[in-house]
């Protein structure tokens, strides 16, 4: 908290007793008729409280500080409330016998010797208050100060494992394109080869010449996807078809980085692949209340009853499936069903749940 707003904030807060105060004065010899006998005695009653403002200023400093509660601490405070009650009372006894609200015959050393009497009981308690509501404070703050630290070192690790399970799915998704390469070349079709490693490089740039986001536009997801189908298509030929079905109001929604390629890829060597006459991959991106509903769906032969994304071998959608719970917690999932029948009736659909959400909501 800035230095002048904490002196405004305590001003204001020892302003109420002394208010207080001068309308109790003002009440009692409102039938005295006497307008400048109520002012001497507000001003008396009153201004002794500016004197809390400097104590309380020096104990919240006091308090700020991280010492240990020695007997030698504890009587510096005890001394402190006693000095503060004693000149309390002084000021106050000192503008009493100054504005004649005393009695005459009484010398200015019996005024401040009975107003030390008056106060020695209540303001040493006022200064433990006092004192209990600085380390109060300091407690609370030093609370926060602890799990904002500790706040951002969960934000700092998950930022770390996210990077981590992003190096583990660039290499994965780079060798298997090097290796569908490999086959083509050992296969001798060098056009084809040439062109999937002129398509490796275009999207390689496109993935290394960024800082590494953790997200991105869904257009910018799908014009990668865009490429790396291209590579496929290259690789499958005739035998790879892909629908596209794309909401608009989507386009702009934040998504993490290849989150869709895995899960392609998934559909291709898993159903695609180990069909003679191909199959198709139909992609479908909507908008569901706040959600964004990504989906990729096969006709690869569908996948076993009992297949868990947890429990796979492979790295992609394991990694998928992390990347997304870490990001967005429980608003976000990937799921993996089989529908249709047995056999080639079967299909696979894979969703991919994420928040909508985009680069301006993300800034506001």
């Amino acid at each position: 908290m800035r230095r002048s707003r904490l002196i405004g904030l305590v001003a204001l807060a020892w302003a109420v007793p002394a208010v207080l105060v001068c309308v109790q004065a003002s009440v009692l010899h409102h039938d005295d008729g006497r307008g400048a006998f109520v002012a001497r005695v507000s001003l008396r009653e009153g201004v002794p409280w500016v004197l809390w403002i400097g104590v309380t200023l020096l104990l919240l400093r006091a308090t700020s500080r991280s010492q240990p509660w020695r007997t030698s601490r504890v009587a510096i405070h005890v001394a402190a409330a006693l000095a503060t009650s004693v000149a309390f009372s002084v000021v106050s006894g000192t503008l009493g016998y100054a504005l004649a609200l005393e009695r005459p015959d009484r010398s200015l050393i019996e005024v401040i010797g009975a107003s030390v009497l008056d106060w020695l009981p209540f303001q040493p308690l006022l200064y433990v208050g006092v004192l209990a509501i600085g380390l109060a404070l300091e407690t609370a703050r030093r609370q926060r100060a602890v799990e904002l630290g500790r706040a951002r070192l969960e934000v700092q690790l998950a930022q770390a494992q996210l990077a981590v399970l992003s190096a583990q799915l660039q290499p994965h998704f780079l060798f298997n394109t090097l290796n569908a390469a490999v086959t083509l070349a050992r296969q001798g079709d060098t056009a084809a080869t040439a062109r999937v490693l002129v398509l490796l490089g275009d999207l390689l740039r496109r993935l290394l010449g960024r800082d590494a986001p953790h997200e991105i536009p869904l257009s910018e997801e799908l014009g990668l996807l865009e490429t790396y189908l291209e590579i496929q298509q290259v690789r499958f030929g005739d035998r790879l078809r892909v629908g596209w079905d794309i909401d608009d109001g989507v386009r702009a929604a934040l998504v993490p980085q290849l989150v869709l390629q895995p899960v392609v890829e998934n559909a291709l060597e898993h159903g695609i692949a180990r069909r003679a006459r191909g199959g198709r991959i139909d992609i479908r991106a909507v908008r569901v209340g706040d959600a964004v509903r990504l989906t990729v769906r096969d006709d690869g032969g569908g996948l076993a009853s009992d297949f868990a994304i947890e429990a796979g071998r492979g790295i992609g959608l394991r990694n998928t499936l992390e990347r997304v719970r870490r990001l967005y917690g429980g608003d976000g999932d990937v799921r993996l069903a089989r529908v249709g029948g047995d056999g080639d009736d079967a299909h696979t659909v894979t969703e991919v749940i994420v928040p909508f959400h985009t680069i301006e909501a993300a800034r506001a």
